[in-house]
């Protein structure tokens, strides 16, 4: 009987990077799948979110320079938009704050509520204002492909087939 005594075993932090990798790259590579498998997934809408009408989509089928020729309507309205949306977000802060109170103040949540309310329909006008400079400022054939991106946007949130207009 040999009496050597047994050595632990060392960690092989080589084997143990390649284990890493592997699991990071089939994760990358499982996502890639369910991305081309589930298809594009919801719309994002075009940059300024109060301009909801208008799909990202769209932008994609006009040449460069005639995008940035319409994106400059919404840019016009940007620092509106910004400060609205700065508004907005202080109200919900104001929401959060009445509902933290003790004690308990309805009114004060009621007026958080109801000026969230005003500064989002104010918002909300400034995107309209953005997106009917963009509109009016549409060809015939640029209207017809906003009409197929729309109609194509809300078919796929019925869950009919994906994809971009023929």
């Amino acid at each position: 009987m040999s009496d050597t005594p047994s050595t632990p075993r060392r960690i092989n932090w080589i084997i143990v990077a390649l284990v890493v990798s592997l699991a990071l790259n089939l994760l990358v590579a499982g996502a890639v799948a369910a991305r081309w498998y589930v298809g594009m997934g919801p719309e994002r809408y075009a940059r300024l979110t109060q301009t909801q009408l208008i799909p990202r989509f769209f932008f994609r089928d006009l040449d460069r320079a005639r995008r940035a020729e319409l994106l400059a309507a919404f840019k016009a309205q940007d620092k509106e938009i910004r400060e609205g949306r700065r508004a907005v977000k202080a109200q919900v802060i104001a929401l959060a704050d009445a509902l933290e109170a003790e004690p308990y103040d309805a009114a004060r949540v009621r007026a958080a509520v109801e000026g969230f309310t005003a500064q989002s329909e104010a918002l909300f006008v400034a995107g309209s204002t953005a997106a009917m400079a963009l509109l009016d400022r549409l060809t015939p054939e640029e209207r017809r492909i906003m009409a197929q991106h729309l109609r194509n946007r809300e078919d796929r949130g019925r869950g009919k087939p994906d994809g971009k207009p023929d």
